[in-house]
């Protein structure tokens, strides 16, 4: 888009002589003190063309922004300017052209009273016994037996060696590892290996690494050799009231089995009502066709690479390490994140149009308490959290989250619950293809020297994910405290 600007002879003097003071504060001149030589003596040592050539130069972006505010755009990327005038003067009108991309406007389809899939909240007794089995499987035992050889589901200690085209493979090299035979921390391919063998045996086999998360030996075969040096078996506690009160504050299984529900209930209504407001909040965006400028998509996708570094490095990992793994560069990352930046972008857009079409605003009042969980967070006082986030533009934006959430509480709010979308079968195996979870600083079938200390499960209670405005405060505060630390 072109944008014609005129500036007025007197916002021109004013940034002339704004240009002037700057000059005259700065300038030596001999006989006198910095700062000190009279504005005539300093036009005189640079002229007054020069002078208001570098004031336009200075003050362009302040009148071009203030341009594109009055006539309600937001521009997305840096303007190219053309100026009218050659030999521009103090005495007349500056005018100049400035074209630019500017984020297209937004016309709202339905967004109230959408008819949306909602999950149901009910507890089954099979998911009771489910969690509770978990619960048994966390306080199992290993104890090692003699007398028959290896099945599925023993735990085995077990050393490996890896080599291909006769060169060790040392990311595949591991001493007294622990993992369950069948288990998700093993290749398929070696637990088949070991069903029926004794402790002290060995096996090797060629074994053909998955596709993704291997780096350059992804999709490569090597020669694995495994070495078994203990062999346990899981042993589950006996259900009983002793037992229940062992391992929880109840003082029954029944109790226990109660509290199970209570938690899988509560998880489960916070799952249901979160996917009902992300799938209101879907519909609403589905109604709107927006040409998104390639610019803005290509930035936000820019901006959660830097987000994925930034968790990888929280974990003690790297964004380079990651590329490293799983042999996946920069610009395919990018590439794999434009659908959704797409989605972020297009997102924000139709819920800041919904917020200006219902009117609605986050007053001090609101943002009071918000400021005040940042500021515990992030272990400083609330006035400085906000002075911070003042202070580096992040508190409008702030408001902006938080009225992004009200938009968002509204389009929820008014939808109506439909019918539950149909599960796939459940008996079709689901094959999952995951990148490194050791370049993301987690586990990986024989590639890590950690030792299981038990064998795993879930707790009594369901994890809940984060809420959207939890996780708004928690990244502001981290923000504002790296802020302070400067």
């Amino acid at each position: 888009m072109k944008i014609e600007v005129e500036v007025t002879p007197e916002e021109l003097t004013e940034a002339f002589e704004t240009k002037l003071r700057g000059l005259a504060r700065e300038v030596r001149i001999p006989g006198f003190r910095p700062g000190k030589a009279p504005v005539t003596m300093v036009r005189q040592k640079f002229g007054d063309e020069a002078i208001l050539a570098d004031a336009i130069d200075e003050a362009m972006n302040l009148w071009f922004a203030q341009a594109v505010f009055d006539l309600g755009l937001e521009a997305v990327d840096r303007p190219e300017v053309k100026m009218e005038e050659e030999s521009p003067a103090l005495s007349k009108a500056l005018e100049f052209g400035a074209t630019v991309t500017v984020m297209p406007d937004v016309i709202l389809g339905e967004y109230k009273g959408l008819t949306v899939p909602k999950e149901s909240a009910e507890v089954t007794d099979e998911e009771v016994e489910a969690q509770f089995e978990r619960l048994r499987n966390e306080f199992a035992e290993l104890r090692p037996f003699a007398g028959r050889v290896v099945q599925k589901g023993d735990f085995v200690t077990a050393d490996f060696r890896a080599s291909r085209e006769g060169s060790p493979v040392t990311d595949l090299e591991a001493s007294d590892y622990l993992f369950e035979v069948g288990g998700e921390r093993m290749f398929p391919a070696v637990s088949e290996q070991l069903v029926g063998i004794n402790a002290g045996e060995e096996r090797s086999l060629p074994l053909t690494l998955p596709e993704e998360g291997f780096g350059d030996l992804s999709g490569k075969t090597v020669e694995f050799s495994v070495a078994v040096k203990e062999v346990k078996e899981k042993v589950l506690p006996r259900v009983s009231d002793q037992w229940a009160s062992e391992v929880s504050e109840f003082a029954t299984l029944l109790e226990l089995r109660k509290d199970i529900r209570a938690r899988l209930q509560a998880a489960k209504s916070h799952l249901s009502e979160q996917r009902f407001r992300e799938a209101a909040l879907a519909k609403a965006v589905e109604q709107v066709t927006i040409d998104l400028p390639e610019v803005v998509i290509k930035r936000e996708a820019a901006e959660m690479l830097t987000d994925f570094k930034s968790s990888l490095e929280a974990r003690g990992a790297s964004l380079e390490g990651y590329v490293e793994a799983t042999g996946v560069p920069f610009e395919r990352m990018i590439e794999d994140l434009v659908p959704q930046a797409a989605n972020n972008v297009k997102t924000r857009l139709v819920l800041g149009a919904v917020a200006r079409a219902e009117n609605l605003e986050v007053s001090d009042a609101e943002l009071t308490p918000v400021l005040g969980r940042m500021a515990a967070a992030s272990k400083m006082d609330s006035k400085t959290v906000e002075a911070r986030l003042r202070k580096s533009g992040r508190l409008e934006l702030l408001r902006e989250q938080l009225l992004h959430e009200k938009a968002a509480d509204l389009i929820a709010k008014s939808a109506v619950a439909g019918p539950p979308e149909a599960k796939p079968d459940a008996g079709k195996p689901a094959v999952a293809k995951k990148r490194s979870e050791a370049a993301a600083g987690g586990k990986r079938p024989a590639t890590a020297e950690a030792v299981a200390k038990e064998p795993g499960g879930a707790k009594s209670g369901a994890r809940k994910p984060a809420a959207s405005k939890r996780v708004v405060e928690e990244s502001m505060a981290k923000k504002a405290a790296k802020g302070s630390a400067q």
